[in-house]
């Protein structure tokens, strides 16, 4: 008996009866990721998007998983705000929102929009499983936890008529149940608008830092795909998007070493056969940089850029927060041994720990002058949901509620700016104005050079140089186009200061023997122009802030 609202076809085909599900019949699914309105170091400037043509930074991975999850019984329509706009006058049956707790007031906006069509609203993701109540005013469904099982069986009970308010995954998934990502709900051209793929090959980090919720999400213990689906889901990016750089989107991707290597040396199989090789991205934790074998299997599959957790020089607070990864050996020669295979490393830095005085804003940048990173993502010390330091800080009364400011008040969505927790050993006014001093310092362009060249300086002494197969990255069309027009912004719209940091990367990267020499330096001069626009939304006053008193 077919499904209610279901429409089935009988058709003769090659001798034999097919039952066929009447496209008009379908009921219809819309995916949503609300626009980021938050100003945040993931925001892509219009400057970048003139430059790239593309307007999003990472594709989407989870929704397109959602919709790989969806059986035939539905249509699937993918919308990221961040790139192509939502269509209100559009019905669907069902609306699913998806995203970080930062775009809380869209969702609700999109949310009451399509209910007010009909559509049933629900909503997932780590933010709904940590704070559901932010969530339902609005949604008519949640989901608790990871969503391989449950989106199934809620679109089962949907077809049923026996919808739960919630759903909830008590326990955490095999990743072998993963699909491979359907992207084919986006309109056609999409995924051409983001700058780079993802993969997620693991989830689970072995780690407790004390300021993250991760572990609390998606536990501590190590769970990878396959390494035959991981294979899959790069060569579909390959193809689809056309994507040269393709991010493993893990918390830790060398949490279990053993499974992390063997993924390098499948990589590095493909990458290898490749005409246009991939450079890929990820997320680890400094200490493995102690391990000779995987920075060598790095380098070689095209892993040449990393996001290191350094947070802060101050032993005190790195014990505070229970980042012990951090303190078996010395960070600085870590980073180096890094830069010395080729692997560029991308730093989060972060201020106001309990432990941290007015001193620490000058400690860390002296820090980092010396440690070659280029690239630092400094914050004020956040509480987010689901974190032991938030509830923490609900204990000790010092939790500043992030989501209520930002809903009353959406003009002041900005996390370089608005804080969850109230520092110990400096006031609130202190911590911002230390922040901006950091920040400013870091991305004065002196500054950059200097940690620039003693990058490329590691590289060219390292006893590593030349005796590693590192995949070099070679320019298709698309790539010639922008480099084309990034001269064209050097030349005729940078200022003398911008126009002369340009050309100073220029003759630092140029005179390397670095394999991906010319990557670097259209990277590193796109993430700098990235980031001042950022910091000059974020700080008006910026250029003239001076340290806190």
């Amino acid at each position: 008996m077919a499904k209610a609202g279901i429409r089935f076809i009988s058709v003769y085909h090659h001798d034999r009866f097919v039952l066929l599900i009447s496209q008009s019949m379908k009921k219809k699914i819309l995916l949503v990721i609300p626009r980021n309105y938050e100003i945040n170091f993931i925001n892509v400037s219009g400057i970048i998007k003139m430059i790239t043509r593309r307007s999003g930074g990472p594709v989407v991975l989870s929704l397109a998983t959602i919709a790989a999850l969806t059986p035939p019984e539905f249509e699937v329509k993918i919308v990221d705000e961040d790139v192509d706009p939502v269509d209100f006058s559009e019905s669907f049956d069902i609306v699913g929102i998806g995203g970080f707790s930062y775009i809380l007031n869209r969702a609700e906006e999109i949310a009451r929009g399509f209910a007010k069509r009909g559509a049933l609203i629900v909503c997932g993701g780590s933010p709904v499983t940590f704070s559901p109540e932010r969530w339902e005013s609005f949604a008519d469904v949640v989901f608790i936890g990871e969503a391989e099982r449950t989106w199934p069986i809620f679109l089962e009970d949907y077809l049923k008529g026996t919808v739960r308010k919630e759903y909830r995954e008590t326990e955490k998934v095999d990743l072998a149940l993963s699909p491979l990502p359907d992207y084919s709900g986006y309109v056609p051209g999409t995924m051409q608008k983001y700058l780079f793929g993802i993969v997620q090959a693991s989830r689970g980090c072995p780690y407790k830092c004390e300021f993250c919720s991760v572990h609390e999400y998606v536990g501590n213990r190590m769970r990878y795909k396959p390494v035959q689906n991981i294979i899959r889901e790069v060569e579909q990016l390959y193809r689809l998007g056309n994507f040269r750089v393709i991010m493993l989107a893990d918390d830790n991707f060398p949490g279990n070493r053993k499974k992390a290597k063997e993924i390098l040396r499948a990589l590095r199989d493909w990458n290898r056969k490749k005409r246009y090789p991939v450079s890929f991205v990820t997320q680890l934790s400094i200490e493995i940089a102690g391990d000779e074998e995987f920075l060598e299997l790095s380098a070689e599959a095209g892993l040449n850029r990393v996001s290191v957790g350094v947070e802060t020089p101050n032993q005190k607070s790195l014990e505070e927060t229970n980042k012990k990864q951090n303190l078996i050996g010395d960070m600085l020669e870590y980073i180096k041994r890094f830069h010395e295979h080729g692997i560029l490393v991308h730093a989060g830095c972060i201020v106001g720990f309990d432990h941290d005085d007015l001193t620490i804003f000058k400690a860390q940048n002296d820090f980092f002058a010396k440690s070659g990173i280029p690239n630092i993502q400094a914050l004020a010390l956040q509480a987010p949901d689901g974190s032991p330091l938030k509830r923490r800080m609900i204990r000790e009364g010092r939790y500043i509620d992030y989501e209520h400011t930002v809903r009353a008040n959406p003009e002041h969505q900005n996390s370089l700016n608005t804080f969850t927790v109230a520092p110990k050993q400096m006031t609130l006014r202190q911590l911002e104005q230390g922040l901006c001093w950091l920040l400013k310092n870091l991305y004065e362009p002196g500054n950059y050079i200097h940690r620039l060249r003693t990058f490329f300086s590691n590289y060219e002494q390292s006893p590593k140089r030349g005796k590693l197969n590192i995949p070099s990255a070679k320019f298709d069309w698309d790539n010639l186009g922008l480099v084309t027009r990034l001269m064209r912004y050097v030349i005729a719209k940078t200022s003398p200061e911008e126009r002369k940091l340009f050309w100073e990367i220029y003759r630092i990267a140029m005179g390397s023997s670095h394999p991906n020499r010319m990557y670097l330096l259209v990277n590193l001069y796109l993430s700098w122009l990235n980031t001042q626009d950022i910091l000059h939304k974020s700080f008006k006053k910026i250029d003239s802030v001076a340290y806190p008193q």
